[in-house]
């Protein structure tokens, strides 16, 4: 399958960058390159993710990238059978309260189970 990353999920790896920068370049580097090969992962092993609970629609996914204990994100992504690719729409702090991104931005309202 083919991935495409979408605007937002580049923004959020940039912004995941800049903030681990301020304390670790090489920590920074480290979890850029490892989010971004969990991602191309994604297009032998599509299926690989869980279901996204916060969603009803069962082609919503993720996995999760944990640099440590205390450390993960959310990689969030749409699987599109009819078109053979992958989205990813989202990466975020697992601390992050989804439910309340998605009612902010009013993202998916379709499809979100509150």
């Amino acid at each position: 399958m083919r991935v495409i990353v979408e605007n937002l999920a580049r923004k959020c790896l940039d912004d995941i960058f800049y903030y681990n920068a301020r304390y670790s370049i090489r920590n920074a580097i480290e979890t850029d390159i490892d989010i971004s090969q969990y991602i191309h992962n994604l297009e032998d092993s599509p299926y690989i993710g869980r279901y996204i609970p916060e969603m009803s629609d069962k082609s919503f996914r993720e996995i999760i990238y944990r640099k440590t204990r205390h450390s993960g994100y959310r990689i969030m992504y749409y699987i599109s059978e009819k078109s053979n690719t992958i989205y990813v729409f989202n990466i975020m702090n697992s601390k992050q309260d989804f439910i309340r991104i998605l009612k902010l931005h009013n993202y998916f309202k379709d499809y979100c189970i509150f």
